[in-house]
């Protein structure tokens, strides 16, 4: 062994430690939002006791937590005992235009169960939750709290890169479109706001449609928008001529994106396009931040859903199964893409390869629209 290899031992060591040790960041940040600790300090510097006072803590144990986050730049003290808010704490406030602050929390609460079994996942190829004998999907956003945490959280990243996909889109000549899964509307008020004589319809479950209704009034779009309550599996609003996905096709294995799939290509028209926002799996894993986040999410699609991320190849696949062919592919930001995808050819009697049995004929409920 040289005298290199030797040296580098250590330090490889010390790199492997700090990533297996990177659990706790998780946590302190979620502790930090659920005690909304951003909101508090953004309102002026603070002691450690007074905080205490005001969150309902212990003293000695906020003063830890204090330290534990200004050694990562959220917080940053100050003289006299007291931390102020940092610029990078900043989107742990819950009123900040970048929040992420419900994200945070399901990370560091809800999330945090199934990690815990990413190994029986490996093993099996099966999710936490199906291992249990759960119901595949969102049965367990059922529960008003945690649906509301979990769409507060998806409607946070969906607003990081909701401009640039609007931007990403070409949505010229186009009247309706159609946000499929679209949660609380986040995506579709950015596209509306680009695009002033655009109308939309959000098109989700009835945990997610409820503040769907909520944020579209408070965008200001309910003359121009709807909100229809039903399951992607049974049918698809029909009619629009631009359909829109955005991070749904991943939390599902490949029968049932197919499944969704089929829905959309049924209700397209013939000039209708589907617009499918995902991350894409590089082709050669590198160490940058952006291949590790989507590999990230492609384990945590595993654990928690049984689901996963694709490639560009795996999508165009996909789409061919149902009908549709991939015409393109263009980074929007951060991690993710917009695949463009057009019809193919007709669906045989609403069928598709791969897939037994018709489309449902049960039309998707409506629910009523914010005035």
């Amino acid at each position: 062994m040289s005298a290199a290899t030797r040296a580098a031992r250590p330090k490889r060591a010390l790199s492997l430690l700090d990533l297996i040790g990177a659990n706790w960041t998780t946590q302190a940040l979620a502790t930090a939002a659920e005690l909304g600790l951003a909101d508090r300090l953004a309102r002026g510097p603070a002691r450690t006791a007074d905080l205490a006072d005001e969150l309902g803590c212990d003293a000695d144990s906020l003063g830890r937590l204090l330290r534990a986050l200004a050694s990562i730049g959220v917080c940053a003290p100050r003289t006299q005992g007291r931390y102020a808010l940092a610029p990078a704490g900043e989107p742990l406030r819950e009123d900040a235009p970048d929040s992420v602050r419900s994200w945070a929390i399901w990370c560091g609460r809800e999330s945090w169960a199934v990690w815990g079994d990413l190994a029986g996942s490996v093993r099996t190829g099966r999710s936490v939750r199906q291992r249990a004998g759960a119901r595949a999907g969102y049965a367990h956003l059922e529960d008003d709290r945690a649906a509301r945490l979990f769409h507060g959280a998806m409607a946070e990243l969906t607003r990081q890169v909701g401009r640039a996909v609007a931007r990403t889109i070409d949505l010229r000549g186009t009247a309706h479109v159609v946000d499929v899964g679209g949660g609380y509307g986040e995506l579709l008020a950015e596209l509306l706001a680009a695009h002033p004589r655009l109308r939309g319809t959000v098109f989700d479950l009835p945990h997610a449609t409820r503040g769907a209704v909520e944020r579209i009034a408070q965008a200001g779009l309910a003359g121009r928008a709807d909100v229809v309550s039903g399951s992607f599996f049974d049918a698809v609003p029909a009619g629009a001529e631009a359909y829109l996905m955005k991070a749904v096709l991943h939390n599902w294995d490949d029968d049932k994106a197919l499944a969704i799939l089929a829905s959309c290509r049924r209700a397209m028209g013939p000039g209708s396009r589907l617009f499918v926002v995902e991350r894409l799996l590089p082709a050669r894993p590198s160490s940058s931040r952006r291949d590790r986040a989507i590999l990230r999410s492609d384990l945590n699609m595993l654990v928690g859903h049984g689901g996963r991320e694709r490639s560009r190849g795996d999508y165009a696949a996909l789409l061919a199964k149902a009908g549709l062919r991939l015409a393109g592919v263009r980074p929007a930001t951060l991690d993710f893409s917009v695949i463009e995808a057009v019809a193919r050819r007709p669906p045989r009697g609403g069928a598709v390869k791969g897939l037994s049995g018709s489309p449902a004929s049960t039309k998707a409920a409506r629910a009523p629209a914010a005035r």
